[in-house]
């Protein structure tokens, strides 16, 4: 079997969430497109819940032949070549042999939660993270985001975080392992359920799937349609179907060897297969509750402190009335203006030259803070 070795791949350093890191040319965050699934010519009716292959199309048999990010082990792309589907998504594979090492024990290199964030999966709860059976990620990096754990192959957003999950290791994978199996266990397979076509924690493709994705695996699969010498067969796996119809050594099939073969049907459930068809956002719905609240707050705040400086003003204003400037309906003996005694009216009164002695009382005009000629009399 021909396995890829890091060191002989052409790589480029990339700058992610941690440090810099080596990819290949051309496949690193920046570079990389969304792909879509295609054909694959040995699986005629395809049965898919997506449509894009799992993990940006990255060979999760090869990450099992690599040191690790740490000792500068290098993920590596698969090819649409090798592709293969399963479980109702579409593996790449970088080369024939890791297809079909795939094909004869999935489960083995199928990645745990789905090639969902690991720390997210077992520690990221309600109400302040949204995931849920109907609503994943968490987010995942494919470049540097993975570890393997006695043969287990895992994912989390970035390295940091996979330092983060292993410092209570059991404990994590144990959480993990039973929130996913209350998602999607069968009782057969620990890891089963939906995987991670473009949860992606950073690059040019980023979307932490904080706002609602498609659930397409809510849905059932398109059923396939395989016609055999004239006799329709349905059902969900038409490689079994022609395997009993052209395999002479099955006794048990009650098809005659066959003269000619027609699949149709199948399909993909979900229509979104485009970085632009899913919905993106920094924020999960708890977060943007939070800071409408806290908006909500900080606009009362300010209401509040408005009112406290205008009701100052008005008794500032108030006061000024009483204090020797102009009798006005302020101005009154329970007044809190009142309270202060033997002001010293010298530095707000002018006597001008318009004053005047009447009958013992001195008569004057004075000028008041808002630029008005007032007149009173002591």
């Amino acid at each position: 079997m021909k396995l890829i070795a890091a060191s002989a791949l052409e790589i480029s350093t990339y700058n992610l969430p941690g440090g810099y890191w080596k990819m290949e040319p051309g496949n690193g965050p920046n570079d990389i497109d969304l792909p879509k699934v295609v054909p694959v010519k040995d699986q005629p009716c395809q049965q898919l819940y997506e449509g894009n292959p799992v993990l940006l199309g990255f060979d999760v048999v090869q990450y099992h032949f690599i040191p690790s990010v740490k000792d500068g082990g290098v993920a590596v792309r698969g090819n649409p070549d090798f592709a293969y589907n399963f479980n109702g998504y579409q593996f790449w594979f970088s080369s024939r042999e890791n297809r079909q090492l795939f094909i004869d024990d999935p489960w083995r290199y199928a990645p745990a939660w789905g090639g969902f964030c690991s720390w997210g999966i077992a520690l990221e709860l309600p109400p302040s993270w949204p995931w849920d059976v109907d609503y994943l990620g968490p987010p995942a990096s494919p470049w540097n985001g993975w570890l393997i754990v006695d043969g287990v192959l895992m994912f989390n957003i970035w390295e940091s975080y996979s330092d983060r999950f292993s410092l209570n290791l059991e404990r994590n994978i144990e959480l993990a392992a039973n929130r996913w199996a209350n998602y999607f266990g069968d009782g057969k397979h620990r890891f089963g359920g939906p995987f991670n076509t473009h949860c992606i924690g950073h690059g040019k493709l980023q979307n932490w799937c904080l706002s609602k994705q498609p659930s397409p695996w809510m849905e059932e699969l398109p059923t396939c349609l395989i016609d055999i010498n004239n006799v329709t067969f349905a059902g969900d796996d038409p490689e079994s179907v022609l395997a009993s119809t052209t395999n002479p050594q099955n006794t048990t099939s009650v098809v005659p060897p066959t003269t000619s073969t027609t699949v149709s049907g199948g399909g993909v459930v979900s229509d979104a297969n485009e970085f632009s068809d899913f919905s993106n956002s920094r924020y999960s719905p708890h977060q943007q509750k939070m800071f409408k609240v806290g908006a909500s707050v900080i606009f009362v705040s300010l209401i509040a402190i408005l009112a406290a400086y205008c009701f100052r003003k008005d008794i500032k204003k108030a006061c000024s009335q009483c204090f020797g400037r102009t009798p006005g309906p302020a101005c009154n003996p329970s007044s809190a203006c009142n309270t202060e005694k033997d002001v010293d009216r010298s530095d707000d009164t002018e006597v001008t030259d318009s004053a005047k002695l009447e009958e013992g009382t001195i008569v004057y005009e004075t000028e008041n803070e808002d630029g008005k000629i007032v007149s009173g009399s002591v």
